[in-house]
């Protein structure tokens, strides 16, 4: 149930920065894929801008933040100095998929912030 409303939680952000965040001449993504598939393949995404939505789970030096998905699997996010996030911001990151000697990082192009406010009971 947690797995299918995450889903359409991810959905409704795309949805949302489609409709109403993207710029005509702002970046778009060439995949959404959730940050698991990101480390399962990283051969598949590497070098392509990709889109994911998270929560900023930590914040590091020079711009750099670790965001967590619904996958619960933190990545590297590296921004600049006019893209930066503060722990528990709510973004959706759109850069191109890099791989270093730690493992896959986004390099990002945009950050949006976004809130994603869930409801509903639980089992």
């Amino acid at each position: 149930m947690r797995i299918l409303l995450a889903g359409l939680v991810f959905a409704f952000a795309i949805m949302h920065h489609r409709l109403h965040a993207q710029t005509v001449d702002g970046p778009s993504a060439d995949a959404h894929p959730i940050i698991a598939q990101l480390y399962d393949d990283p051969g598949q995404y590497a070098n392509r801008t990709v889109m994911i939505y998270g929560v900023v789970i930590e914040a590091k030096p020079h711009s750099t933040f670790m965001l967590q998905d619904v996958s619960q699997h933190p990545l590297r996010i590296v921004g600049s100095e006019n893209l930066k996030a503060a722990v528990g911001d709510q973004l959706i990151v759109i850069g191109v998929l890099n791989t270093d000697l730690e493992g896959p990082y986004l390099s990002a192009k945009e950050l949006i912030a976004t809130r994603v406010v869930a409801g509903g009971g639980c089992c």
